[in-house]
């Protein structure tokens, strides 16, 4: 079983971390792109409506970054855990892996994987 909880580990440390590279490329490349955007609108004579779209686009951008990273952050943070054997690892991978159910199909597969490797933990510890 050890072999599984490693395994588990590495997976949500590999799968978060490629999931935080893409977000922050995604975010990149439209951090690049936007302001040529606004600059031809500008162009059209409309400044101030488009400034407060800016404005208002810049904030949501950040918003949206925060949400999308919170859900790799603790699969990264629970796959070190669990490698280190602390206790609150697994449990973190569980709630982790459950959010990830619906990221078709990577999501899904290391989701169900996690249930599984979770659920026979569970009964060894019972068995002890």
């Amino acid at each position: 079983m050890e072999a599984h909880k490693r395994l588990l580990s590495i997976l949500h440390i590999v799968y978060g971390t490629i999931t935080v590279l893409i977000f922050l490329i995604i975010s990149a490349i439209i951090r690049t792109i936007f302001p040529f955007i606004m600059e031809e609108a500008m162009t059209q004579g409309q400044e101030m409506g488009f400034a407060i779209a800016g404005a208002v686009l810049e904030v949501l951008r950040w918003v949206i970054i925060i949400i999308l990273l919170l859900g790799p952050i603790p699969s990264i943070i629970g796959g070190i855990a669990t490698l280190y054997n602390k206790n609150w690892g697994l449990p973190t991978l569980m709630v982790s892996g459950c959010l990830g159910l619906l990221n078709i199909p990577l999501g899904t597969a290391l989701g169900i994987y996690t249930i599984w490797v979770f659920l026979e933990e569970q009964k060894m510890n019972k068995s002890e």
